[in-house]
């Protein structure tokens, strides 16, 4: 007996051993690329939550100046990974916070802010001062680099300004002004480039230079639009410097003595990272802008790998849809990874029309055939076979290797996943094939919507379906205890397939049609009508239906706790009529007929594939 069991335990440890082995290999593997890649992220500047409470945790300061510099019109990180810090609407947002606590609070600029030649650069740093604008700055001062660009181009930026460009006296414009002074409670401040002129050092309490000194004399503190570790000075002036490209807010707090000079400050850098607020306004202000160079910008110069054999010879791209005929296994392992979903990744984060973030979102971007930006039906959305293969009108009309790439050169993912947008990336690209390989077996839904909810956030998942469809109601069995699993983790909607007649006669008891006809169009209404009333008990609701369709709909609403009475009294409303009427939009828009199919963030799957379920499609 005891000899039995022994071999029973070996052969169980010899069955499942190697499963689990691999599990923790993988495991392991992906605990390295993310330990990696967190290292070669850099940290810019502390939370704005830890810095306020620093500020909160003294006596109140006298005065507050946040400050940027060398930002060169920069509006926004990419936004390809979390930490990445900076962007104006983040800025903004967290300007607002400060001010909110009620302390007298100047916003500057010390210089380096224009950047690029092109017209589409001279828009852009037009946005860019439209926004310092709307965050109610003091002042910037032009750097010797900015008064570079001739008058008629710094006419037109301080065009859209609401505050006064400083230059030094000796490059005076007729639209600068050597320096301006501002109330903060009740101290003036006044804010000077190169020296201090006699008659600001006569109005204000304290001198501020934006900029580099010539004269140190009289100025109380110096901003540089670089970054400064420290500055030696023989006098008790402050000097703080600024990080490039608008990645953080600098911080000056100070406070003054009864002689009022500088008794202490408080300098900081916060950084602006995902975890921070956006101001709506500078939001609209930025997409509105992406929208209008989007069809003015040249995108030859942004086509990726340029140099390759298949793209010279302007094969033609024809999307994964096509390539699905022929490597169907191939297909639904890619439909799974980050790279299907990348496009809308871009509209998640209204980039979708920024040139530089669709070359690496989209496949063929910027050739003839390739995705165009503003096409929302273009079949080229996200990094398909042919981003990494190459384009493959010849290969799909002559099937041949030499006519296609074997995607093994990981030299073409650097291309996007450069040191700016995927830092590390380089020196995990050989672990990182796994994640790519075809021959793995399909993500479920559980599995797809865990990747998801990990790496992008709360994924949408939308289940279409028709309330009396055998095979929805399989689905729904297994569906939704996963949406319980995750809960607020993911945003589930649950759509109906159903349409609007054209004609409504007088014996019509509604005005919708479905495949099951009325009594389906009524069930439907109902459970929109649950979903809305009792968000608590509708999924229960629907599980039990799901078994009783042949009985009344009110023994499940009863054991349930819902009242039966109100649903029939919203029944047959106006109101009720349109909610349905908007339900059932989406499913016509998008062309979907068949129940249940399946949307996991706007991306449709297979219900087979996702449930590892069969069954026929209601059409």
């Amino acid at each position: 007996m005891k000899r039995t069991i022994f071999i029973m335990v070996i052969l169980t440890f010899l069955v499942t051993s190697p499963p689990l082995f691999l599990e923790w290999l993988d495991f392991r593997r992906k605990n390295q690329i993310q330990e990696i890649k967190q290292q070669a992220r850099p940290i810019f500047g502390e939370p704005y939550e830890k810095v306020l409470s620093e500020l909160k945790g003294n006596n109140p300061p006298s005065a507050i100046i946040l400050y940027t510099g060398n930002t060169k019109s920069h509006l926004e990180p990419c936004g390809c990974y979390q930490e990445q810090s900076g962007g104006l609407s983040r800025r903004a947002y967290v300007i607002e916070r400060i001010r909110e606590c009620g302390y007298p609070t100047l916003v500057v600029d010390a210089g380096n802010i224009f950047d690029g030649k092109e017209e589409i650069d001279a828009e852009r740093c037009r946005t860019n001062i439209k926004a310092l604008a709307e965050m109610d700055y003091s002042a910037i001062a032009l750097s010797e680099n900015d008064l570079t660009y001739h008058d008629t181009y710094l006419r037109q930026q301080k065009g859209v300004a609401t505050f006064p460009f400083l230059s030094p006296g000796e490059a005076q414009k007729d639209f600068t002004q050597q320096y301006v002074t501002q109330k903060a409670g009740q101290y003036t401040i006044a804010f000077v480039v190169r020296e201090a002129p006699q008659q600001a050092v006569s109005e204000a309490d304290i001198i501020v230079a934006l900029g580099h000194l010539k004269e140190p004399e009289h100025i109380d503190v110096v901003i540089l639009p670089e970054e400064v570790e420290a500055v030696k000075s023989d006098t008790k002036t402050v000097y703080v410097g600024s990080k490039s490209e608008g990645k953080t807010l600098g911080v000056l707090a100070f406070w003054l003595d009864e002689n009022g000079e500088i008794a202490n400050h408080y300098t900081t850098h916060i950084a602006l990272t995902g975890e921070v607020g956006e101001s709506e306004s500078i939001r609209h202000m930025l997409t509105d802008f992406y929208r209008s160079i989007a069809n003015k910008h040249n995108t030859s110069d942004t086509r990726l790998f340029v140099e390759q054999m298949l793209e010279k010879q302007n094969s033609g791209y024809i999307s994964a849809e096509t390539c699905k005929s022929c490597h169907e296994q191939e297909y639904l392992q890619w439909s799974g990874t980050r790279h299907a979903f990348a496009y809308q990744t871009l509209i998640k984060k209204e980039r979708y029309f920024d040139p530089n973030c669709v070359v690496c979102h989209t496949t063929g971007f910027g050739y003839e055939t390739g995705f165009q930006i503003g096409d929302q039906d273009s079949t080229l959305k996200g990094v398909q076979c042919e981003t990494c293969h190459g384009p493959g009108k010849q290969h799909a009309g002559n099937p041949k290797k030499s006519n296609i790439r074997s995607g093994k050169d990981t030299s073409l993912c650097l291309e996007c996943h450069d040191p700016k947008h995927s830092p590390g990336f380089a020196e995990v690209v050989t672990l990182h094939t796994k994640d790519v390989n075809h021959s793995q077996k399909p993500m479920n839904l559980e599995e797809l919507l865990a990747s998801r909810i990990e790496r992008v956030g709360r994924p949408t998942l939308e289940l279409f379906v028709m309330s009396y469809c055998p095979f929805a109601i399989q689905a729904e069995k297994q569906i939704i205890p996963i949406v319980k699993k995750f809960g607020d983790k993911i945003d589930f909607k649950l759509r109906f397939i159903a349409e609007e007649k054209d004609e409504i006669s007088s014996h019509d008891i509604t005005p919708f049609a479905s495949l099951h006809g009325y009594p389906e169009i009524a069930e439907n209404i109902r459970q929109l009508l649950i979903a809305r009333e009792y968000p608590e008990q509708s999924l229960d609701y629907l599980l039990c239906r799901g078994k009783k369709l042949n009985k009344s709909w009110e023994d499940c609403a009863k054991k349930f706790g819902i009242d039966v009475h109100k649903i029939q009294r919203l029944f047959d409303t106006p109101e009720t009529e349109q909610a349905f009427r908007e339900n059932i939009k989406r499913s016509a828009e998008l062309g979907i007929k068949a129940s249940p199919t399946i949307l996991i963030d706007n991306h449709q799957f297979p219900t087979n594939q996702l449930l590892r379920a069969s069954g026929t499609p209601c059409e």
